[in-house]
């Protein structure tokens, strides 16, 4: 599911391509994963179709692929049709695609390959496509990630649309060694998988994953653009303040709230997770921006999660506890 916040993020700016079927490369596909997570995130849209062309270098993975994403798509409603390739992802030819996808493939290639292989992904989608990748939330896979971007900005190949309302490179977490930038969401896993996670100890309730969105056309990830920051760290309250670590066009630095200093205009600072955006009116300082208690503050979340209303205030009181 984790392929579902980058969608969730381009339908909500009305960035998913229109054409039906959305012509879909999955490279390095696996046992399908990627396609299975496309199903699911596009279940429930009016004539929602696709046309995916999976391509691995492993036959068997992708006849489990095909099978599984067939499967699920006519039980979702889903209009699916499956090619698959038996090719190296790196060499593969591509043709036209709406999106192309890659999931957990980056970090598998040799160093070096990881460039070329997103610029010929850059090169098939169309003028309204877009480029998914989705890596492990590890500090080297991620910051692997980061520079990456880095370098299709630096070459004028592609814009990055998401995670980054930053426009512009460097990456600011690729300043320090230790720091990098990943996703980090409430999962609730099926009965079964839940009674695998519980088992094997490899899970503890999160979502994570580090992602990359970059499109032909340039299109900032909210309206506000370069006003608005992104959550990149979990809250950390204390005694007295609030902090988030938010990422714009003026760095990487903390949001901070005094207590002293709640309103009802900054109260949605309060209710920021990771992966939200926050639209501030407070100019950044030195080494943090100070939200006052005129500071109006919008949150937005690009990705709606399941059950969320972000407009909603659960606790208008702005002095409660």
């Amino acid at each position: 599911m984790k392929i579902a916040v980058p969608v969730g993020e381009l339908a909500g700016r009305g960035a998913l391509p229109a054409r039906r079927p959305l012509r879909v490369v999955d490279l390095g596909a696996g046992c399908g994963a990627m396609g299975l997570g496309l199903v699911a995130a596009l279940a429930g849209r009016p004539g929602a179709s696709l046309e995916v062309l999976a391509i691995d270098r492993d036959a068997a993975a992708l006849s489990i692929a095909a099978a599984a994403i067939r499967d699920f798509a006519a039980r979702s409603g889903v209009a699916v049709a499956v090619t698959t390739r038996a090719a190296e992802a790196a060499k593969a030819p591509l043709g036209e695609a709406d999106l192309v996808v890659m999931g957990s493939l980056l970090n598998e290639l040799p160093t070096g390959q990881a460039l070329a292989i997103a610029l010929r992904a850059l090169g098939a989608i169309t003028e309204d496509g877009a480029v998914i990748v989705i890596e492990p939330a590890l500090r080297e896979t991620a910051r692997a990630l980061h520079e990456l971007r880095d370098a299709i900005l630096a070459r004028g190949a592609g814009h990055v649309f998401a995670p980054c309302t930053r426009r512009g490179a460097p990456c600011p977490a690729l300043a320090d060694p230790g720091d990098w930038c990943h996703e980090d969401r409430p999962l609730q896993l099926p009965p079964r998988t839940a009674e695998l996670a519980r088992l094997t100890h490899l899970r503890d309730g999160g979502m994570k994953f580090a992602y990359l969105v970059l499109r032909a056309r340039p299109l900032a990830l909210v309206p506000e653009g370069g006003e608005a920051w992104r959550v990149v760290g979990v809250p950390r309250p204390e005694k007295g303040k609030l902090e988030v670590i938010g990422c714009s066009d003026h760095g990487r630095v903390p949001l901070r709230l005094l207590r002293r200093s709640r309103s009802a205009a900054n109260r949605p600072l309060e209710r920021a997770e990771r992966g939200d955006v926050l639209a501030l009116g407070a100019a950044p300082g030195a080494q943090r921006v100070e939200v006052g208690e005129a500071t109006r503050v919008t949150r937005l979340v690009p990705a709606r999660r399941p059950g969320s209303d972000p407009d909603a205030d659960p606790d208008p009181d702005p002095d409660a506890p």
